[in-house]
């Protein structure tokens, strides 16, 4: 008895490979065309919507702001003001700010304050790379403000003993 429902069971399977090997395949394989030939695999059509990244610190209505820097800001002191109150709201012009204050002012007092904001607004427009070689730099060229503690600690980037800057203004190290 035990022969035969082996030879059953044997019997089906056969018969089963048989009737799969004769079937087109459709979901779970390659369909057979007119004559017996495979069309070809099609990948599935997918639609893409694109999405800006914005950083959950970002206020988005913050992001509808002018991001445009004033032609010719008064002083230092009135850049700094209107940096520090746009810094969280609106990092694309904390950023323009910033570098505009570094470029007129690059080795005031204020300068690595200003570093600092820039690093923080380059992470919050989702741009950590750029923000890290920002932290580079401030910590070098900054290494006892301290600003630098606080960057260090936000992203990790810590001073060079050896690190100094050359005439040009380049980085070099001993």
């Amino acid at each position: 008895m035990r022969s035969s429902v082996l030879k059953g069971l044997l019997a089906a399977a056969l018969v089963g490979g048989v009737l799969w090997a004769l079937v087109p395949r459709t979901a779970h394989g390659p369909r057979l065309a007119a004559g017996g030939q495979h069309e070809p695999r099609r990948a599935p059509t997918v639609a893409y919507t694109l999405v800006p990244a914005v950083s959950p610190r970002v206020d988005p209505s913050a992001l509808t702001q002018s991001a445009a820097v004033p032609a010719n800001p008064p002083d230092e002191t009135s850049l700094m003001a209107e940096l520090r109150s746009v810094k969280d709201a609106n990092p694309a012009l904390a950023e323009q700010l910033a570098r505009d204050g570094n470029r007129r002012y690059p080795d005031s007092a204020l300068a690595p304050e200003r570093a600092s904001i820039l690093i923080h607004a380059l992470a919050n427009e989702g741009r950590p790379m750029e923000a890290r070689g920002e932290a580079e730099d401030m910590v070098n060229r900054y290494p006892n403000s301290d600003w630098v503690r606080e960057i260090e600690a936000f992203t990790g980037a810590h001073r060079h003993g050896n690190a100094h800057y050359t005439d040009d203004g380049q980085i070099a190290f001993d």
